[in-house]
């Protein structure tokens, strides 16, 4: 029976167990279809061969004496290029770090092997992980699978690219206002933000190798890949307190009981301070709040009560801002002026990164605390419904453009950075779990997904309803070009 690039890891991992496949012959599937499609691609921009092949014998010999390392032994996996790896290249997209080389992995990355993973290699990101394209000056650009000239998303572009491809089985990334979310989106797979806090951010870039921990909010990691499923065994595997981040809360992972699909309370919103989507993007999550009401769901169209975008937009750019300045220097001066220049003074989160570049120490701890209040109002509105459903990003993949050019919704410009963001970073403000389906396709054949939001340290339950939900929706279905 042949060996389906595009199966679940879960799958996949059943596999190797049962002796209907083995690591060695994964591995091979997936470099011969990286040599086949990445060059078209440019997903994955750093590969060991040889150690993934290595890896994969000593894989079999280990399950040959009855030996399993783990979930995801033999597994063959792709890692965002802003996570270090032991022995191999890990340059966040920045030129200074081209040639940088960790003695280390981060706990992710370690949590993933000791689970039986085999490392293929690095997927690409923009420089810094600061952009939501993957391009950047030492491997250039990376291309979504579904439309050579459109982006994959970032900032996990190269990760979403190579798994929608069939060039990986899953690819772990981080999201400070949507770079697990968008990425999945654009490509058509499934992702989750997790918890703050409820995996290490340790050995991520874009802080630079040996600077003090700054960033200390907002920014997490997830998995993309291509089923609900995979994104539970993936997170499991890796979440849990670190030596190095002692606020990581030791958090048990209870998977959810069983409910009906009609059980669910969901609401929705197309909607966040009048910040325009797609007609398509609209129409589709229009279309799947009248398919759970039919299917006996509580559902209503509505925002959360108490719960200011403009306030959470603003909050999240002071944040973000002051911890990456922390380190950052006059390289974070300046992408401030950057996007500030495209942004001007009417938009919260311009507002915001303005005063996070030059914040006090008391501008920082007055964000955090409304912040604090942004959560409780957002919390008890969990207290009445189970998640709610809304957009990525205001519209599919958007072409290759310079950053800062308006994206056209419908005739519409939105400027760039609200167009990637405003209906992600709010999430990041809050630590709120969310989970990404795809869920339809634009008129032009481009996937769009849909986020659903659920309270914090929920992520077994909004799994659980997430997959309840693909009931409507569907699995994956990988890009016409690559099957």
């Amino acid at each position: 029976m042949p060996l389906d690039p595009f199966a679940s890891a879960g799958e996949l991992a059943a596999a190797i167990r049962s002796r209907r496949a083995s690591a060695s012959e994964l591995v091979e599937l997936y470099l011969a279809r990286i040599a086949k499609y990445n060059p078209s691609l440019n997903a994955v921009c750093t590969l060991d061969s040889a150690g993934a092949e290595r890896r994969a014998r000593d894989a079999d010999a280990a399950l040959s004496r009855g030996e399993v390392w783990g979930p995801l032994h033999g597994v063959p996996m792709t890692i965002k290029d802003a996570l270090e790896t032991a022995g191999m290249r890990t340059t966040g997209g920045h030129p200074p770090l081209k040639d940088y080389i960790p003695q280390r992995d981060a706990p992710a990355v370690a949590r993933l092997r000791a689970a039986g993973a085999i490392l293929l290699g690095k997927t690409n990101v923009p420089p810094l992980s600061s952009d939501y394209r993957a391009d950047n000056p030492i491997f250039g650009r990376t291309n979504n699978p579904w439309n050579l000239e459109r982006t994959p998303g970032g900032s996990t572009g190269g990760g979403a690219a190579a798994v929608a491809a069939g060039l990986s089985a899953f690819d772990v990334g981080s999201d400070l206002a949507g770079s697990v979310r968008t990425p999945a989106h654009f490509c058509g797979l499934f992702a989750l933000k997790p918890t703050e806090r409820r995996i290490p951010n340790t050995g991520h870039i874009p802080e630079p190798p040996g600077e003090s921990r700054a960033v200390r909010h907002q920014n997490v990691l997830g998995p993309l890949a291509r089923s609900v499923d995979d994104l539970a065994l993936i997170t499991k595997a890796i979440a849990g307190p670190d030596d190095a981040e002692w606020d990581l809360a030791p958090v048990p992972w209870h998977d959810a009981p069983e409910r009906a699909l009609s059980s669910y309370r969901f609401a929705w919103s197309t909607n966040f301070g009048g910040i325009a989507v797609t007609r398509d993007t609209r129409e589709g999550i229009q279309k799947l709040a009248a398919e759970l009401a039919r299917a006996g769901c509580k559902v209503e169209e509505r925002n959360p009560d108490g719960f200011s975008f403009d306030e959470a937009w603003e909050t999240w750019g002071e944040i973000a801002i002051a911890e990456r300045a922390a380190t950052g220097g006059e390289r974070s001066r300046e992408r401030v002026a950057a996007l500030n220049a495209t942004l001007g003074d009417r938009w919260a989160v311009a507002r915001g990164s303005a005063k996070g570049v030059k914040a006090t120490v008391a501008d920082y701890m007055a964000a955090l605390t409304r912040r604090d209040r942004l959560i409780t109002a957002l919390e008890k509105f969990f207290g009445q419904w189970d998640a709610f459903i809304c957009p990525v990003t205001v519209s599919p993949a958007i072409p290759h453009v310079p950053f800062g050019t308006p994206i056209d919704i419908d005739g519409t410009k939105v400027p760039y950075f609200i167009a990637g963001t405003a209906y992600t970073c709010p999430f990041n403000m809050t630590g709120s779990p969310s989970v990404v389906v795809p869920l339809t396709r634009s008129k032009n054949g481009l996937p769009i997904g849909v986020q659903f939001v659920g309270k914090r340290w929920s992520e077994p339950e909004l799994l659980a309803l997430a997959r309840k939900a693909t009931l409507i929706t569907g699995p994956f279905t990988p890009p016409p070009d690559y099957k």
